[in-house]
């Protein structure tokens, strides 16, 4: 009886938002708390198997044990080359004096704010991670290497996104290995609460990699392009357990889809593309586990606000064919709007 009264806890353990209301109420929760098939079914479930080492590592020596580390590998969370490689770079703490130093002494460099995202790592959980991960690549470890960095450039990013597709399906073999068998997965990208680090100009700076872990802005549209020249790229994710790649990437994905239909600055023989060969597009990507959302269809009209009266009769008339009568109402209302204008 006390041992299914404990598989319980652990299930509700599992679906809680935020274990530290649990953890106030009493002794027993406490207990729950501590145990790693606890914490591991909570990583899972809240952030799934492709970012729940990122997640526990991030949340520190409190958290994450050599034991988590354990059972979250024996529940199929992804433990990737990108994610030693990250860590061979950002563990541990900086050296105080030397900071100060730098302060002293050097007003052209950027002083880092707070500790880097790994530094809470106890030195045993670094090693068990390292050791799986070395395990498991064996001759093909590259510690010193950047995954990130190796997939912007397979994947094109150094070119325009017309001239980017034959440069990444020549290397689609390599990116396969990349992400087949390198378990390579972006990591997160920043929450919109986490700010960015600020210069002592006022002035935003996205720092590479960053100081809190998650990657920027610039990373994540690298990855939302490559999915758009090739979106088979999600194929290759979801089978390494990477099944929330769809939701991750949906809104950059599908708001890139119509900026490549309606480019900002359009080449002089650019015609606007019908009704019809827009579905076409964002019907390949909703098969493969993409989603018209409200919020897409909101930001895409704002984001064409400037050309609507060009491109917004071809652009509503989609959303409609797509989501028929659960088209939400803002698309009615720009409809309307345009035929009267165009018959005024």
């Amino acid at each position: 009886m006390e041992s299914l009264c404990n598989e319980l806890k652990v299930e509700i353990f599992r679906y809680v938002s935020t274990p530290m209301s649990l953890v106030l109420l009493n002794r027993n929760w406490y207990s729950t708390s501590q145990d790693s098939h606890a914490r591991a079914e909570w990583l899972i479930y809240k952030y799934g198997r492709a970012h729940a080492f990122f997640h526990a590592i991030r949340l520190g020596n409190n958290f994450i044990t050599v034991e988590v580390v354990q059972v979250l590998l024996a529940k199929g969370a992804i433990l990737s080359r990108y994610l030693a490689q990250r860590l061979m770079i950002q563990y541990g703490t900086y050296d105080p004096k030397l900071i100060e130093m730098r302060t002293k002494y050097n007003n052209n460099v950027d002083i880092p704010t707070g500790n880097p995202w790994s530094s809470g790592l106890s030195l045993p959980v670094f090693l068990k991670i390292i050791t799986e991960v070395n395990n498991e690549m064996k001759d093909e470890i590259a510690f010193r290497g950047n995954d990130m960095e190796l997939f912007h450039y397979l994947t094109a990013g150094t070119h325009a996104i017309n001239d980017a597709p034959q440069t990444l399906f020549k290397n689609l073999q390599d990116i396969e290995d990349l992400i087949l068998n390198k378990k390579f997965v972006p990591f997160p990208f920043r929450p919109r609460i986490a700010p960015s680090y600020r210069l002592p100009s006022g002035r935003t700076s996205e720092h590479y990699p960053s100081q809190d872990g998650y990657e920027n802005n610039r990373q994540i549209n690298l990855v939302s392009r490559a999915i758009l020249i090739c979106p088979d790229l999600v194929r290759l994710w979801k089978k390494i357990g990477y099944d929330e790649v769809c939701s991750d990437m949906n809104k950059l994905v599908m708001e890139g889809s119509l900026i490549v239909c309606f480019p900002p600055n359009p080449p002089n023989d650019w015609v606007c593309p019908n009704a019809d060969f827009i579905v076409e597009k964002l019907q390949g990507l909703i098969k493969i586990g993409f989603q018209l959302t409200d919020r897409v269809i909101e930001d895409s009209i704002r984001l064409l606000e400037s050309r609507i009266k060009i491109v917004g009769e071809s652009l509503l008339d989609a959303f409609y064919k797509i989501l028929g009568s659960s088209t939400p109402e803002i698309v009615k209302l720009k409809l309307i709007e345009i035929r009267s204008s165009s018959k005024s």
